[in-house]
C-alpha cells in the first residue's frame, strides 16, 4: 500500500464530509472530473475503493469508513504541529532559561517578565541565580539561553550586550544624618563603622576599589557574604555600608536609604551574555528587547517594583 499525500487526505476528507462530488470540488477551488481523478488515484495506492457511487449519491465503503478517523486524526495532527511551530516562529510560545546575578534577578527580570507574559502567556521563564563567573558558565555550557551580568572575560565564546551601569553608593538607616546628605565622598567610611562584603563576592573588588582610588582607610567589621545580612546589621545599628544600587533595590527595605558615592563614581557594567555561536529563539529574542526597555526605566532613576510572580526558579 502506497502512502497519501496530505492534500489527497485533504480530497478524501471532504468528498466523505459532503457526499458529492460537485459540493467537495467546489469547496476544494477544483474541477469535477480533477476531484474524481484524485479519488481514482487515492483508491489504486490503497488498493481498495473507498466510496460507492451511483447516478445520486457517493457513500463511503467499509474501508473508507475505516480510512476517515485516521485521516482526520493525520489532518489534525498536521495542523497542530505547524501552529506550534508558528507560535514558536512569532514567539509565542517556548521556553527561556535565563542566568542571572540575585540582584539583578531581584530588580529588573519581575517587571521585564510580568510585561513580556501579558503579551506573551504561552511563553514559560526559567531563571538560575548565581554569581557573574558562574552565569558566565552557564551560558558557556549552554544551559541557559542567556545571562545578566558583568562583562565576560575576553573570550571567543561569548557576546557581551550593555543594558545598564549599576553604582555603588552609600546605605545608612533612614534615620541616620548621613540619610539627609545626597551624596557623598569615600572618606566618609573612615568617620563611621564600616560593614565590610566579603572578598568572595564582587561587590568587594568594587568597594577597595573605590577606597583605594579615594585614598580612604576603613576598619573593616563583619566582612558579609550576602547583601541582606550587611542590611540587617545596617537596621540594627552596627554601621554603614557600601552596595550597588541595584543590590539596594533587591534588599528592598523602606528602613534604609541609597546615596550616591562620588569622587570616584564606581559603578560596574551589567548586560546581556549570550553565545556567540547560537542564536536565540524568537521568544529570547523578545525578551531581550522587554530587558532594554525596562533598563531605561531603571536609567531614568526609577527602580521597576519587583511583583510576585509564579516563577521556575533553580539554584
Amino acid at each position: 500500500m502506497s502512502r497519501l499525500t496530505l492534500s489527497q487526505l485533504s480530497a478524501f476528507m471532504k468528498l466523505a464530509e459532503t457526499s458529492s462530488f460537485r459540493d467537495a470540488a467546489n469547496e476544494l477551488g477544483v474541477s469535477q472530473p480533477a476531484l474524481s481523478r484524485t479519488i481514482q488515484h487515492i483508491e489504486t495506492r490503497v488498493g481498495v475503493r473507498l466510496f460507492d457511487r451511483d447516478t445520486r449519491t457517493v457513500t463511503l465503503t467499509p474501508a473508507g469508513e475505516k480510512l476517515r478517523p485516521l485521516a482526520a486524526r493525520l489532518l489534525g495532527d498536521y495542523e497542530t504541529v505547524f501552529r506550534e511551530l508558528q507560535e514558536f516562529v512569532e514567539g509565542r510560545q517556548g521556553l527561556i532559561r535565563i542566568a542571572a546575578l540575585p540582584s539583578v534577578a531581584s530588580a529588573l527580570l519581575p517587571s521585564a517578565i510580568q510585561s513580556f507574559q501579558t503579551r506573551f502567556p504561552g511563553v514559560r521563564v526559567e531563571i538560575w541565580e548565581d554569581v557573574g563567573e558562574l552565569v558566565h558558565n552557564v551560558v558557556r555550557d549552554r544551559a541557559a539561553d542567556f545571562g545578566i551580568a558583568p562583562p565576560p572575560d575576553l573570550s571567543s565564546d561569548l557576546r557581551y550586550q550593555e543594558l545598564l551601569k549599576d553604582t555603588i553608593g552609600l546605605v545608612c538607616r533612614e534615620d541616620d544624618p548621613l540619610a539627609a546628605v545626597a551624596e557623598h565622598q569615600w572618606s566618609v567610611f573612615g568617620d563611621h563603622r564600616f560593614i565590610a562584603m566579603s572578598e568572595e563576592t564582587g561587590m568587594s573588588a568594587m568597594v577597595e576599589n573605590g577606597l583605594a582610588e579615594a585614598g580612604v582607610v576603613v576598619e573593616r567589621l563583619f566582612n558579609c557574604s550576602a547583601a541582606t545580612t550587611a542590611a540587617a546589621l545596617i537596621k540594627s545599628g552596627q554601621g554603614i555600608c557600601a552596595l550597588t544600587r541595584l543590590t539596594m533595590a533587591e534588599i528592598g527595605s523602606p528602613a534604609l536609604v541609597w546615596r550616591p558615592l562620588v569622587d570616584p563614581v564606581v559603578a560596574r557594567s551589567i548586560g546581556i551574555v549570550r553565545h556567540k555561536a547560537r542564536s536565540l529563539s524568537p521568544a529570547a529574542q523578545a525578551f531581550v528587547r522587554e530587558l532594554e526597555r525596562q533598563a531605561r526605566i531603571i536609567r531614568t532613576g526609577e527602580t521597576p517594583a519587583a511583583p510576585a510572580l509564579g516563577l521556575v526558579h533553580n539554584a
